[in-house]
């Protein structure tokens, strides 16, 4: 019995070494497993399942010290369906962001924050050989690549192959902002871009482009042309905008609701100026009395004559700036005389406070929607 346990218990031991498959054996048969599943799935158009199968080979692998021929054979094969599905896949701008001709448009960074904003959002489709079908349930990863901003950076694709990116926040409206797309599958920790589906968003800076509205009342009717127009263009022109100057009398009822903030009316007037701003002025003479002075009428008359601007910006409606001056004192030895000296020292003194805050209007045009 002494001389024959050890035989027994060599036995046993070859036995248990025939029937233990060794763990590279087993990670082989594993991956085999993977790989056949993700072509399986491709084929029935499972896209992001059969993709995920694929990755999970490559993710796999790279938790393995080493591997035998065969496991990086199965490896090569996994690369090589993952490149001939990637080749299929399509990742497109959502249909607001092409124009009429098929191309991507950049989007306005002045629209941002509001209902009429263009956000990231792609389509991802697969060609399956007889047509293209759409891919639900795939990772699309949003990240600002220029510019700075806060935006929903992992979005999945719904029923319509879609995933839509929201941006809350921009860190300048000077600055060109872009947002890019990309496709990832992830399996655990392990990470699979499909670089050559990225796709841009741009956002451009709006223009600078100011229209310098100047509207001059008096008691009986307006005063044409505003000699408020030109002391306020002055005195604004270096505060950063590409400036235009209307007289708002032509501009007839459209201008009156604009400067009481009818988003219609400033859209209407923007598109028409071909401006991003509207920088509204009146200057009005509110009333010219004669001077009488115990009971004896003179040839004296005196007004009273108030002057404001408004800067608006078109997109939003947003007010970014304000001030007002008066009521002035003007004086004349006619009705006339005295109107126009009131409308003139009102223009004056408010040419005189926009010259001293340039860097105020200069900000306010720099402010987020």
């Amino acid at each position: 019995m002494g001389r024959t346990r050890p035989f027994l218990c060599a036995a046993l031991f070859l036995v248990s070494a025939c029937t233990t498959v060794p763990p590279a054996d087993e990670s082989a048969t594993r991956l085999r497993a993977l790989l056949s599943g993700g072509i399986d799935a491709l084929a029935q158009g499972h896209i992001v399942d059969g993709m995920r199968q694929l990755v999970s080979v490559l993710a796999e692998r790279r938790k393995l010290a080493t591997a035998t021929p065969e496991i990086e054979e199965t490896v090569r094969r996994a690369e090589a369906e993952i490149s001939k599905a990637s080749a299929a896949l399509a990742m497109e701008a959502s249909a607001d962001w092409i124009d009429a001709n098929k191309n991507q448009v950049p989007a306005s960074l002045l629209d941002l924050g509001t209902p009429s904003a263009l956000q990231p959002s792609v389509v991802l489709s697969y060609e399956m050989g007889r047509g293209k079908a759409l891919v639900p349930g795939a990772q699309v990863l949003f990240r600002i690549v220029k510019g700075g901003g806060v935006l929903t950076e992992s979005v999945t694709t719904n029923d319509f192959g879609q995933a839509a990116s929201i941006i809350t926040r921009v860190e300048s409206q000077s600055e060109e902002l872009v947002v890019r797309a990309s496709l990832v599958f992830t399996v655990g920790d392990f990470v699979h871009a499909v670089s050559s589906l990225e796709r841009d968003f741009v956002y451009l800076p709006s223009t600078r482009r100011a229209a310098l509205i100047a509207l001059e009342r008096l008691p009986d009717g307006a005063s044409r042309p505003p000699r408020i127009l030109n002391p306020v263009f002055n005195a604004i022109k270096d505060a950063g905008f590409d400036l235009s100057s209307h007289d708002g009398a032509l501009l007839g009822e459209t201008f009156v609701r604009a400067c009481s903030g009818d988003s219609k009316a400033l859209h209407e007037l923007g598109a028409a100026l071909g401006a991003s701003y509207l920088v509204t002025v009146i200057n009005e003479c509110q009333s010219v009395t004669q001077v009488v002075l115990n009971g004896q009428k003179y040839e004296i008359y005196r007004s009273r004559a108030l002057a404001s601007v408004r800067i608006t910006r078109v997109g939003d409606g947003k007010i970014l700036y304000t001030r007002d001056v008066g009521p002035i004192q003007g004086q004349g030895g006619t009705e006339e005389k005295a109107a126009a000296d009131g409308l003139d020292k009102a223009a004056n003194e408010l040419a005189a406070a926009l010259g001293a805050d340039l860097k105020g209007i200069a900000a306010a045009l720099n402010a987020r929607p």
